[in-house]
């Protein structure tokens, strides 16, 4: 089970550009002694990057001062002499799971290998077990490896979903009005009152959002819930927040993004899908019928969210980088023009 949770959020660039970011925009501290890449197989990197937090109890939780969060890269060109800066894609992995079974359940190397990006997995924290996590924050790739800073991607399932909802509404746009995030997916996540209101996001107009959800999904429902209604995690400060319903929650991001939530197109990319548009296509929401919590297309049945109509269900993976690589493009576009 992958069971969203909303708790702290850290600076998700501060590591990757870290002389890019005002000291006080940055939530916690990247410090420069993480540990070089270590390789794998088939292209793909772990690397450490040493934090320190800027709280050590939240929750009621004790937390290290200074804590490693690890990351599983894969960057087919990393050795290549002379290659270009990269679009990176950062995909955040649900609450009791880990880095590498997202990396499995999403199959984003599948898609770096064909498009010459770079495929990055945070491994959360909050450990329940050795093996089950959840996010209190994200990360960063470091310098070691060739990305573009102009075409950071984000993605999450789950819990791992809330997260890319909570970091669209903090990191906005940086001091040369460019995004932080070029553009994000969530799939069966939603938006998680983690203030009192939304008054403090400053989502950029100019990041797309495409969102996935089942119709069935009896963990995160559509309908989302109410505060205070406690959910399957032992500690209520996880849980205790509000959850948008899928309407609320893209009904909030278009407001902030184009001033309207009126849908002005819609599509049927498979029989099982409908896909609504707002904001002239800058913001999208595809609602899987009979979908329960499981990502749509993922034929793997050793995961929990394999998805049993894999073949006729759109897959997601696919669809999210297809709406990466139309904004890479139109990126492209304005720096040609320019």
């Amino acid at each position: 089970m992958f069971l969203p949770t909303i708790i702290s959020i850290t600076c998700l660039f501060g590591g990757l550009f870290a002389d890019a970011l005002p000291s006080e925009g940055r939530k916690h501290n990247f410090l420069r002694n993480g540990k070089l890449p270590i390789p794998t197989r088939d292209s793909t990197h772990v690397i450490t990057v040493t934090v320190e937090e800027d709280h050590t109890s939240l929750g009621g939780f004790e937390r290290p001062k200074f804590i490693e969060r690890e990351f599983t890269v894969f960057d087919p060109a990393h050795k290549r002499k002379g290659s270009a800066k990269r679009p990176l894609v950062l995909a955040y992995h649900g609450v009791m799971s880990d880095s590498e079974t997202m990396r499995q359940l999403t199959q984003f190397d599948r898609e770096a290998k064909d498009r010459g990006w770079v495929a990055a997995y945070p491994q959360g924290e909050w450990k329940y077990t050795e093996k089950m996590t959840n996010w209190n924050g994200a990360g960063a790739v470091r310098k070691h490896f060739n990305v573009d800073e102009n075409e950071v991607y984000v993605t999450g399932v789950s819990n791992g979903g809330f997260m890319v909802y909570r970091l669209l509404c903090e990191m906005g746009d940086r001091e040369n009005g460019k995004p932080w995030i070029a553009a994000a997916s969530v799939h069966s996540g939603l938006l998680g009152a983690w203030h009192a209101d939304f008054s403090s996001c400053s989502i950029s107009k100019d990041t797309p959002l495409v969102h996935f959800h089942g119709l069935a999904d009896p963990v995160v429902n559509i309908t989302g819930k109410p505060e205070g209604k406690q959910e399957l995690l032992p500690y209520a400060p996880v849980t205790n927040a509000e959850w948008k319903s899928v309407n609320a929650s893209i009904d909030y991001v278009a407001e902030a993004m184009c001033g309207s939530n009126a849908i002005t197109s819609t599509s049927n990319p498979a029989e099982s899908t409908t896909c609504h548009q707002t904001c002239d296509g800058k913001v999208e929401y595809c609602m899987v019928e009979e979908l329960e919590h499981m990502w749509s297309g993922c034929s793997n049945k050793t995961l929990h969210m394999y998805d049993p109509n894999h073949a006729t269900n759109v897959d997601a993976t696919k669809y999210f980088a297809d709406s990466f690589a139309r904004q890479s493009s139109k990126s492209s576009k304005k720096e040609t023009n320019l």
